[in-house]
């Protein structure tokens, strides 16, 4: 009999009672949360963000990114198609849209994986990884966060100024601390038209391009 995916029923407390399975509202929270989480803790991202390559709103971006993919699996059909392949190809794109920024690892593919994994549990009310990546988070903003360092692509000669941003100190203090983020990926800064999110008549958002002026 194949595996059922249904919300998980009640299940026996200790004490004698009964543990009411989370909510459809808490389950969807804890897996925007995850995103946002699991989006903090990629390098090309965060680098991309730290270096305004989406613009003086890149933050902001960062935060729609996050619902973005949210609604990839809240709008169907998509989420009954939804896998590795396709979500990495949608962050990619994203990156390359959004920040002009190529991915040149293999990180989309882990960060999709993550959040599909993530996805898998939080449907079934396992919220613990999310707590434990809250927690770590939590932690390092504490220490006042973290700078990802960059390293050059082949193809981004145009753009050495980079690699000088973070003086010595930054780099010592980085060194110091024990930190989920190491150095950046490769990337390759590559200019081309702006995009700017759409909802259509139906609900569903689109990635539209827009000529630069």
């Amino acid at each position: 009999m194949a595996a059922s995916s249904r919300t998980p029923g009640p299940q026996p407390a200790q004490g004698g009672g009964v543990t009411l399975p989370p909510s459809p509202e808490k389950i969807q929270s804890k897996f925007d949360l995850s995103i946002a989480l699991i989006l903090s803790a990629w390098p090309a991202l965060t680098l991309s963000v730290q270096n305004l390559w989406g613009g003086p709103l890149s933050s902001e971006k960062r935060d729609w990114f996050a619902g973005a993919i949210s609604d990839l699996f809240s709008s169907p059909p998509n989420n009954a198609t939804i896998d590795v392949e396709y979500l990495e190809e949608f962050l990619l794109q994203v990156m390359d849209d959004e920040f002009e920024v190529n991915v040149e690892d293999d990180s989309g593919a882990e960060i999709a994986s993550k959040i599909l994994g993530l996805r898998k549990l939080t449907l079934q009310g396992d919220f613990g990884i999310v707590d434990e990546m809250l927690a770590r988070w939590k932690e390092r903003e504490s220490r006042g966060g973290e700078r990802v360092r960059f390293q050059q692509g082949q193809e981004n000669d145009d753009h050495e100024e980079h690699e000088e941003e973070d003086s010595d100190e930054d780099v010592e203090e980085e060194e110091e601390e024990d930190v989920d983020m190491e150095e950046a990926p490769p990337l390759v800064k590559a200019p081309k038209e702006k995009v700017v999110p759409r909802v259509d008549d139906e609900g569903f958002t689109e990635v539209v391009g827009r000529k630069k002026r």
